[in-house]
């Protein structure tokens, strides 16, 4: 078993596991999900902690601030995502979590080794992923860190994707793939093109690291923007791609786009807050309002693109439980 499939293997255990009678165990149980999330993704913050484990605002805030007391934890202050902050392990809470995932972690507590110009991206990967297991969609996961120590050159292995995710009903591996810009998307074929090439490498092999690709973003357009490049390089006089391999690739990368309203909502959008108790009607009201509007538009226009805006704005309403 590589480092890889070890990680797969232990990563469910207590990430989901936050159901107790007493409130020791409860803190416990809610500690130790943190550890995992953090041993495995290396950097998280207040934001992805709440939405995954349900907290309210005042409930996260005394769940971080109790591990920064038992200096397991620490958080660091950043512009660079809609927190203004980002959380890592101590060397303390490096050694609980190995001993927590039962493994080497091969990870340092040092904040110079964030990439802040990632960190949205990062964090992005880090929703879908946990959002996945929370509704019990797959059966385990590995990140991109986890990935990295499994493959011979490490950050620079092409092979690399966002993330590795298996289906918790078929056993697929599915790599994830975070799009939140545009630079690759536009009058960029021939990066994209390497992407594909990346791609049907993997889909083609019998031992391939992964046998579909999951494409999300916090932008519909962007999602459609790589839609549409890969439709021009496959029709392209110059393609190098045979129809075969063409089917196999478009069969294999699968367009998220129903979670593109949740992404936004708690990554990119810097209005909302945290999770204010008295801010939880209102919310739900303008929610409900937007929502009635996109049902009008819907039905009146009968737009294919509309349609599937208001899938993803209703999917993201009962993800932040607005919505029955």
């Amino acid at each position: 078993m590589n480092y890889m499939e070890r990680a797969i293997e232990s990563s469910m255990r207590h990430i989901g596991n936050t159901v107790a009678s007493d409130p020791g165990t409860l803190g416990m149980l809610r500690e130790n999900a943190v550890l995992a999330i953090l041993g495995t993704f290396r950097v998280s913050s207040k934001r992805v902690i709440q939405h995954h484990l349900g907290l309210r605002r005042e409930a996260v805030n005394k769940l971080i601030n109790r591990m920064k007391k038992k200096q397991l934890i620490a958080v660091h202050a950043s512009f660079a995502n809609t927190d203004n902050g980002y959380i890592l392990l101590t060397s303390h809470g490096i050694r609980e979590a190995e001993f927590l995932l039962n493994r080497e972690l091969h990870m340092r507590s040092d904040a110079s080794r964030i990439n802040e110009r990632n960190l949205i991206h990062d964090l992005s990967v880090q929703l879908v992923v946990l959002n996945l297991a929370k509704h019990q969609k797959i059966s385990g996961f590995a990140s991109e860190a986890d990935l990295a120590v499994t493959l011979e050159h490490r950050g620079n292995d092409p092979r690399l994707v966002d993330a590795i995710a298996v289906d918790a009903v078929t056993g697929c591996k599915i790599a994830i793939e975070m799009e939140t810009s545009n630079a690759k998307n536009k009058s960029n074929g021939d990066l994209r093109k390497r992407i594909l090439l990346k791609y049907l490498q993997e889909l083609e092999s019998n031992d391939g690291l992964y046998e579909f690709v999951y494409m999300y973003s916090h932008r519909q357009r962007f999602l459609t923007q790589i839609e549409k490049a890969h439709s021009r390089i496959f029709t392209s006089n110059q393609s190098s791609f045979s129809e075969a391999q063409q089917r196999l690739l478009s069969t294999g990368i699968k367009f998220k786009a129903a979670e593109c309203d949740l992404i936004y909502e708690l990554m990119f959008n810097s209005k909302r807050q945290l999770g204010d108790d008295k801010s939880e009607v209102s919310r739900k009201d303008e929610y409900l309002r937007q929502l009635a509007e996109l049902e009008k538009l819907a039905k009146s226009t009968q737009d294919r693109i509309v349609e599937i805006r208001l899938d993803g704005f209703r999917d993201a309403g009962k993800a932040l439980g607005l919505l029955d």
